[in-house]
Order: C-alpha cells, then sequence, then structure tokens
C-alpha cells in the first residue's frame, strides 16, 4: 500500500487551456514521484477538460497516484473575461484548506475533507495576481511559487520590469486612472529598441506583429500586476523547456538566484503513455471523424502530406483577409489540411464555410485532438500562432512549424525557431498595424498586401515541401531528442521539478 502524502500544494492556474494543459501533467508526476496530495483549483467551465487532461498522464494501475489529486471547481462566473470572482471564490477556499475546513467542488457537489497535512505551498499563475495576494497573505505558513505559462525567451522583454510601478508613476504623473496608464505603458509603440538577453535587438513594436485587441481592464489587471507576481513570488514553474532556449534558461535563472529564489523548469510537459490518446480525442466530438480524414490523406497523398492549421485557444489572427490568403494559397497547391477554430478571438472569414466545403481537402473543428493529430503519420506541417504549449507538442511530435505570430512569446519564439534553431519558417507579410513597420534584425520591411502574402506563402511551401523542408525536420529531430531527455531519471525537468516537490 502506498504511504500517505507526507506534503500538499495547491495550485491554481488560470482557466484558459494554455495556462492550465500543462499544469495537468506536471501534478500528474508531481504524485507519481512522491508522497504528496494536490488541491487543483479550477474553474467549473473547464473542469471536465481539466479532469480528462489530468488523466492522460496516469497509466493503468496507478489509480492509488490518481486519488492523491483533488481537483476542485470554483465559482467562475458566467463572463468568460470574469477574473475576479473565480480569484475570491480562490481566496475563500484556501482560507478553509488552511484552517482545516472541507472545500466544496461547485461542479460536482463533492465535499472535500481535509487531508492529513495542510498545504505548505500554493502554485498561482502568474496572471492571476489578486489570487496570487491572497495566498501570500499566508507567507508565514505556505511558500507561494508563480507558474509562468510563457516562453521564458519573452522574460527580460516584458516580466524583468515592475510595470506595475511604473503605471502607479505614470498615472499620478499625468492624473489619469491606474488602467488607462497601464494600458498606454503596454501597448505605446514608439519604435524604441528593446534589447535583452534572451533575444536579438528589436523595436518594441516588433513584439506585437498584429493589432491584438486587448482588453484595458486585462492589460492592467492580468498583464501588468503579472510581472509584480514574478517579483514577489518565493519562485517561478514554467513549462518552458530548459534546453528549447538554453541562453534564456541562463539568464533567467542568474536573475532570480541573484535574488535568492530558484526556477523549476519542469517542460516539456507532454502527456504519454496508454491513456494519453484515449483520454485526448475524448475531448473533441469530432475525433474520429479528424481521423478517418488522416488516415484517407494518407492513403491519397502519402505521409506527411497535411498540414494542421491553429491559433491555440485564445488568439486569432486579426486580419482576416491575410489569413484567407494564406489558405488560398494551401488550397491551389491542393495541400490538405485540418483547421481548429477553438480561440476565444476565433472570427471566421466571409465565406470561409462555403468556400472549404467546395475546396473539399480541409476539416475544421472546433476542438482537435492536437497530440494524436501531430503523431499522426499524414501530418506533416504545423501552421501556427507560435504560442509554446503548441510548440512543445510540435517539436515533440517532430512536426516543423510555419510560424504566424500575433502576440505575447509568440513573435520572440517566431525568431528562435527559425532562425537560431532554423527549424521553421516564419511568416512576415501577415504583420498589420505598428507591426509591419522595418525589422531591427535585417531592416526587412514588409510589404503588406495580400499578393505579398501569398508569394510569401507559395514560397514557404514550396521549400517546406521539398530539401530545405526535409533539412529542417532534421535539425528538428536533434532538438526533439534533446527535450525527450528532459523527463529521463536524471533529466533537468525531473530533477528541477524533484527539487522543487522536496523543497516544499
Amino acid at each position: 500500500m502506498a504511504a500517505n502524502p507526507a506534503k500538499h500544494v495547491a495550485v491554481f492556474p488560470m482557466q484558459m487551456r494554455g495556462h492550465t494543459r500543462s499544469v495537468c501533467t506536471l501534478v500528474a508526476r508531481m504524485v507519481k514521484m512522491r508522497p504528496v496530495t494536490v488541491t487543483f483549483f479550477t474553474a467549473a467551465s473547464v473542469y471536465e477538460r481539466v479532469k480528462a487532461e489530468i488523466a492522460r498522464d496516469f497509466e493503468p494501475g496507478q489509480e492509488v497516484s490518481t486519488s492523491h489529486i483533488r481537483l476542485v471547481a470554483l465559482e467562475s462566473g458566467t463572463d468568460p473575461h470574469d477574473m475576479k470572482t473565480i480569484q475570491v471564490a480562490f481566496a475563500a477556499a484556501l482560507e478553509k484548506l488552511l484552517a482545516d475546513q472541507p472545500v466544496v467542488c461547485v461542479k460536482t457537489g463533492t465535499s472535500y475533507d481535509p487531508p492529513a497535512v495542510r498545504p505548505s505551498a500554493v502554485m498561482v499563475d502568474s496572471f492571476l495576481y489578486f489570487g496570487f495576494q491572497a495566498a501570500r497573505k499566508h507567507r508565514d505558513v505556505v511558500k507561494v511559487y508563480a507558474w509562468f505559462a510563457s516562453s521564458t525567451s519573452v522574460f527580460f522583454g516584458i516580466f524583468a520590469q515592475d510595470l506595475q510601478s511604473l503605471a502607479e508613476e505614470e498615472a499620478a504623473r499625468r492624473g489619469v486612472s491606474f488602467e488607462t496608464a497601464a494600458f498606454d505603458l503596454v501597448t505605446s509603440l514608439e519604435g524604441k529598441v528593446i534589447r535583452t538577453p534572451c533575444t536579438p535587438p528589436m523595436h518594441d513594436y516588433e513584439f506585437h506583429p498584429q493589432n491584438f485587441p486587448f482588453v484595458p481592464a486585462f492589460v492592467a489587471n492580468v498583464l501588468v500586476k503579472a510581472t509584480r507576481v514574478v517579483r514577489e513570488a518565493d519562485g517561478l514553474v514554467t513549462f518552458d523547456a530548459a534546453d528549447y532556449c538554453p541562453e534564456a534558461a541562463r539568464a533567467v535563472r542568474a536573475w532570480f538566484a541573484e535574488r535568492k529564489r530558484k526556477v523549476c523548469y519542469a517542460g516539456p510537459l507532454i502527456p504519454h503513455g496508454k491513456n494519453a490518446e484515449a483520454n485526448e480525442l475524448k475531448q473533441s466530438q469530432q475525433s474520429d471523424k479528424i481521423v478517418k480524414f488522416l488516415e484517407e490523406k494518407l492513403v491519397l497523398h502519402g505521409e506527411k502530406s497535411v498540414i494542421y492549421v491553429s491559433f491555440g485557444s485564445l488568439f486569432w489572427p486579426t486580419d482576416n483577409a491575410k489569413l484567407w490568403a494564406v489558405l488560398e494559397t494551401i488550397m491551389e497547391k491542393n495541400i490538405p489540411f485540418v483547421m481548429s477554430c477553438a480561440a476565444e478571438f476565433f472570427r471566421p472569414p466571409e465565406g470561409m464555410e462555403d468556400k472549404l466545403s467546395a475546396y473539399g481537402n480541409a476539416i475544421v473543428s472546433k476542438w482537435v485532438p492536437q497530440q494524436a493529430l501531430l503523431e499522426h503519420p499524414a501530418t506533416g506541417w504545423f501552421l501556427s500562432h507560435g504560442g509554446l504549449n503548441g510548440t512543445m507538442e510540435t517539436i515533440m511530435a517532430g512536426i516543423p512549424l510555419i510560424v504566424y505570430p500575433i502576440d505575447a512569446d509568440q513573435p520572440v519564439n517566431a525568431i528562435h525557431l527559425s532562425e537560431s534553431l532554423d527549424i521553421a519558417y516564419e511568416l512576415i507579410e501577415v504583420r498589420n498595424g505598428k507591426g509591419a513597420g522595418p525589422i531591427y534584425r535585417n531592416g526587412r520591411v514588409p510589404v503588406g498586401t495580400i499578393e505579398a502574402v501569398k508569394s510569401e506563402m507559395r514560397d514557404v511551401l514550396e521549400r517546406a515541401f521539398g530539401e530545405d523542408g526535409s533539412q529542417k525536420r532534421t535539425r528538428l529531430e536533434a532538438l526533439r531528442k534533446t527535450l525527450q531527455s528532459a523527463w529521463s531519471e536524471e533529466g533537468v525537468a525531473k530533477r528541477d521539478v524533484e527539487a522543487l516537490v522536496d523543497e516544499i
């Protein structure tokens, strides 16, 4: 019989899939490697998906370890942009947990009795500032770690600054609200050159290659306040992989070491085992249809013939005319593709459904079993915004990328993948607004017309399905093997997570 867990940690990721998915794999591995209880707080709206995602990393016979994860859905309101309700609910639930009182899952009605030991650590998403502050109230009894759901290559460009203090000072100087000052601070792009240890010199607007419609309240209360979270946390935990961009990992570790804190590089966090694919397929109503499509294209077009198109669970290109130009170019070459439209900001190009139906060589689905699709022999390329979750899954599946960056860490990932590693292509002509200004590192100025987009995409596809693409695939395989070793017995991710659990 397994020993009773000697430690207890509470985790609270942001409910966006890009922030939650990897935490599911992380907690599964934590309870398998050490006797620890995890109380996992999430939103009722994503409860079933989180439950299925956690199950993906467990093998049959590991039910005892599974029972050490207590999944608790919190009241989150009906507005997907409301981040306050769930953080208030988390603060109340944490108070109960630390007072040896039961906590109740609002999704199932399950009342969880207090475990044998109280939490000695809480891991809160860096985007949940108010939840983080609620945990920090108890810093005399718990350590509070920040969950960093991004590539650490972007850390010095954004998070190493205390943007909250800068916004407060600017608000006082100008006599405006904190929200106004914070929004202007983040979105005012003047062509200033940004230099960091992790990236080539870049104009500030190059971090925002498209005019993404950020909401001022989100910028002020999430993005800006996240910089305070990473400065005050007892340590940082990220799903980034230390060997993905070693220069960034060394620089970020050094920054935290100067402040007598540590960084845990837990990535890549890709589920594996007998349940990984089965539990993923359950999450998409069109899984059978997608698998059938892939099997048909494997017969008709051969291996590595299909392009997978996805911009994640949040982002979507802001210029649909340019997106459609990219898709039209793919169709001109009669290349089959699967497209996910799960993004919160999904706004389909006009007439897209009818045009794709007439094309007959594509399938569109809200949710796609991404790992299963990437690992299918018919899949050859991934057209993506370059978010780190998808990038890690793609590398681990051995599938190179065509990157269509929008914002966040995506522009930095695009440069690293296409230039530093030379395992991907970056689309430049799809940029718009201020983001379409001159590129500092090479002086190139995007033309920005629809024909320029098509011309660039034709060139990329020609190279991707030719010798240049084969060479990129070979280099990618070398990186894949390196990242696969991260969770080996002596791997860097396994060591980092073991050290994290041991110090809790």
